[in-house]
């Protein structure tokens, strides 16, 4: 009995090492399998991952920007040298040693201030002289008006009237009696008056004769009382005196204005730019003692070839770049255009005002000017780099699908930064900006970035 118990505890206790035997293997089996799903799905991703980096590699990375319309301005670009809006070369009218001088360079003056004086001694002297025979000459001259009003006094030419009456009284007379005794004369050969009559009228005739010629002697005696000579000799000191104090007046008016001449004035407003005087120097009308320039407003002259005169007018606007003074533009506008060009050269010159205000831009700096030539409006353009060579001209790239196409395009203008195309884009295409030079027709490409206008 203990024999049959004994085996029956082995029994259970052999079954019971045998079960968990059996749950540790298929456990152990669970787990190998588990490890063998995630193996082939490792593997399987692994392949995956080396099939889309292998396509991966072989596409080129770009940068593309879409296409639009807008407008281009093209400039052609000119360079001139700052000059002031106003240059005076001041020069004395007349020689002589300067007495004072009350301006250096770079002092501002106006117009009509006094720069420098020129010794007036000698003029002052010969003022004093001319004045003295101004004097003279004007009593000559009030003597000499005296004679002649003397010989050609009222008196005079009242009694001379008065004679001149009495002689065409006589005159008149002695037409009537002469008629009167032409006719008595025929009257008498008829018999129509008797003899007694008739030298009654003959009578009358004789004595209206000898009244005339007492009437025209006394006129005759009159006129010649004084003579033609004396008159003319009147006349004659008249003028000559009058000569001679027209002749000292003007020398001693030009005299007056020489010695305005002694003080010289600015004639505009303006900076001295130059001065090449002292005081007891010697000036004269050969030298320039003063150089004022206005440069409130400057000029810059360019010269342009006859392609682009035409689309130059005066009152345009123009940029005007100084870089000694600041990178932004000034404007600037034309005064003035050249309407025929220098035969040698076959340019023209252009001027352009700039406002100066603030007077920072100084004569003889270089500036460069911007003058636009072509302007296109509602038109494609593209960056200029984007734009490739080839021997069939020029094409750019686009991407369509995924793949990089070649695209010849035909160009007008250019700014520099982009350049019109005419034909062969439009607008929304894909452009390749970055990455072309690497690329052919029809190659993989991704797009790495897209920039916008």
């Amino acid at each position: 009995m203990l024999t049959i118990i004994s085996l029956l505890k082995r029994n259970c206790h052999q079954n019971l090492i045998n079960k968990k035997f059996f749950i540790r293997n298929y456990i152990y089996r669970i787990l190998i399998n588990i490890l063998l799903v995630i193996c082939i799905f490792f593997l399987a991703a692994c392949q995956s991952s080396d099939i889309k980096q292998s396509q991966d590699d072989k596409k080129t990375a770009v940068v593309v920007t879409p296409v639009v319309k807008g407008q281009l301005e093209n400039y052609s670009y000119y360079t001139g040298i700052v000059k002031p809006g106003k240059i005076a070369y001041v020069i004395s009218p007349i020689s002589g040693r300067v007495d004072s001088e009350f301006f250096n360079i770079g002092d501002q003056v106006k117009k009509g201030d006094l720069l420098f004086t020129v010794d007036n001694s000698e003029i002052k002297d010969n003022i004093s002289i001319l004045e003295s025979q101004l004097k003279v000459a004007e009593a000559t001259l009030m003597a000499a008006q005296t004679g002649v009003v003397a010989v050609m006094s009222s008196e005079y030419e009242s009694h001379k009237l008065e004679l001149l009456s009495k002689l065409k009284s006589a005159e008149y007379n002695y037409s009537a009696a002469k008629t009167s005794l032409d006719r008595a004369t025929i009257m008498l050969e008829t018999g129509y008056i008797s003899k007694l009559q008739y030298e009654e009228i003959k009578n009358q005739y004789n004595q209206a004769e000898n009244l005339l010629k007492t009437a025209l002697e006394s006129y005759e005696l009159y006129e010649n009382y004084i003579s033609k000579d004396t008159q003319a000799a009147a006349y004659d000191n008249l003028m000559q005196a009058e000569a001679s104090y027209d002749l000292i007046k003007s020398q001693l008016e030009s005299a007056k204005n020489k010695l305005s001449y002694t003080q010289i004035t600015s004639p505009i407003d303006g900076v001295v730019a130059n001065k090449d005087v002292v005081e007891g120097c010697m000036v004269s009308n050969s030298m320039v003692s003063f150089t004022i320039i206005d440069i409130d407003t400057v000029q810059v002259q360019i010269s342009v070839t006859e392609q682009v005169i035409n689309k130059i007018s005066k009152g345009q606007k123009i940029n005007v770049f100084i870089p000694s003074v600041k990178d932004a533009p000034f404007e600037g506008v034309v005064s003035a255009v050249s309407p025929s060009g220098n035969p040698n050269t076959l340019i023209y010159d252009v001027i352009i005002d700039i406002p100066n205000k603030n007077r920072t831009i100084k004569p003889g700096m270089t500036a460069k000017t911007a003058v636009l030539t072509e302007l296109r409006q509602n038109c494609i353009t593209v960056p200029a780099q984007s734009i490739l060579s080839g021997e069939n001209g020029n094409f750019v790239f686009t991407v369509e699908n995924g793949l990089a196409i070649k695209k010849p395009v035909d160009t007008g203008i250019t700014d520099q930064d982009r350049i019109e195309i005419i034909n062969g884009l439009n607008a929304g295409d894909l452009l390749v900006i970055k990455g072309q030079h690497f690329l052919n027709h029809n190659d993989l490409v991704f797009i790495a970035q897209e920039e916008l206008k």
